[in-house]
């Protein structure tokens, strides 16, 4: 797969960053990485590490030098910034823009090149991350799938749902803060309330990487009759807690997928 060699990137912000670490860390193989001069801090640390790795004189250098093109730049400016590049069929063109369809896409890049769309995330740096990617596609499926976990899906509204779960990260911190909080109030340090649950959420997070078990038999698992997990776990159910998020992710898709505003 010559062209998964030659990488290029249109934008240098955070997950541009995050996915050229882990491809660093975790030793994917390229034979070299083009990046965007927009953020030149960025990209000038990201090129320091490896002398595979350059930054081009402008997004059109980038292309030239490139097979494989990922997009990271946010969906407000990408039609001023993709308007006013050459793509060509040559281009395997993966898109990291949140919203911005298949279709849009391929009108942006005005290509008959392969267009996919990924959302990966923060902890691919790390390979700890998960990334969607529709439709499934070789290439792409070669640079997450070492970072993480790469979750291929057959169409676009499968692949929303799957961005729509990520607007769960705010309320995971804030049930964080809200345990945290409590803990202080029972006389602890924040820094030691925040150290305990930060290792107990690792704990957690590490136990669903080691089964296939539904999250519902894993809930079970985790509750002895009359216990504790138990007691906390009936009171939010009664007061409804689980269905928030059922709704409130409904409301998110139907604004990922247009068929509603918000803000």
């Amino acid at each position: 797969m010559r062209e998964l060699m030659r990488l290029g990137f249109i934008g240098t912000g955070t997950i541009t960053q995050a996915v050229v670490s882990g491809m660093l860390s975790l030793g994917v193989p390229f034979e070299r990485i083009a990046l965007s001069p927009r953020n030149e801090k960025t990209a000038a640390a990201l090129a320091a590490r490896d002398a595979r790795i350059r930054v081009c004189a402008s997004n059109q250098a980038v292309l030239d030098d490139s097979g494989v093109v990922c997009l990271a730049v946010v969906p407000q400016i990408a039609q001023d910034v993709l308007g006013a590049l050459t793509f060509d069929a040559r281009h395997h063109v993966i898109s990291f823009m949140a919203g911005v369809s298949l279709e849009q896409l391929r009108a942006l890049t005005r290509t008959g090149g392969k267009v996919v769309r990924t959302v990966p995330l923060p902890a691919v740096a790390q390979g700890k991350g998960s990334t969607a990617i529709c439709p499934a596609d070789e290439v792409a499926r070669a640079i997450f799938a070492p970072l993480g976990e790469a979750v291929e899906v057959d169409s676009e509204a499968k692949f929303d749902a799957l961005s729509a779960v990520t607007a769960t990260m705010a309320s995971f911190y804030a049930v964080l803060e809200a345990q945290a909080s409590w803990l202080v109030e029972q006389g602890l340090d924040y820094a030691d309330a925040r150290a305990f649950l930060s290792g107990y959420c690792v704990g957690l997070a590490n136990d669903t990487t080691r089964t296939a078990e539904a999250f519902s038999a894993m809930l079970a698992h985790s509750m002895t009759p009359g216990g504790i997990n138990e007691q906390l776990h009936n009171a939010l159910s009664r007061q409804g807690a689980y269905a928030l998020y059922h709704d409130a992710l409904d409301r998110v898709l139907r604004r990922i997928s247009g068929r509603a505003s918000g803000g």
